[in-house]
């Protein structure tokens, strides 16, 4: 959280003019939410993972997806299911 407000606070004083410094800010917020968001969905994923893998899926592979302007993985998961034949 320090770091994000020493950001902040840099951008504010590097900054003159007050248009380029609204715009600076808005990128910074920007890319700062984007990361927030691949953080939490990610965490969200490794979550469902855990709980599907007790039902005995395994990750097939992962694709990474995009949410707005966040970029994310997650996995795909398949079950396998060994059907025996009968002689």
């Amino acid at each position: 959280m320090e770091s994000i407000i020493t950001d902040i606070v840099k951008i504010i004083k590097s900054e003159n003019n007050v248009i380029a410094r609204e715009k600076a800010l808005m990128c910074y917020f920007f890319d700062l939410i984007r990361e927030l968001m691949k953080l939490a969905l990610e965490e969200v994923d490794a979550g469902l993972v855990e709980e599907t893998k007790k039902q005995g899926y395994q990750i097939e592979k992962k694709n990474k997806l995009v949410f707005r302007p966040a970029y994310f993985l997650m996995r795909q998961l398949f079950k396998l299911e060994i059907h025996l034949v009968k002689m």
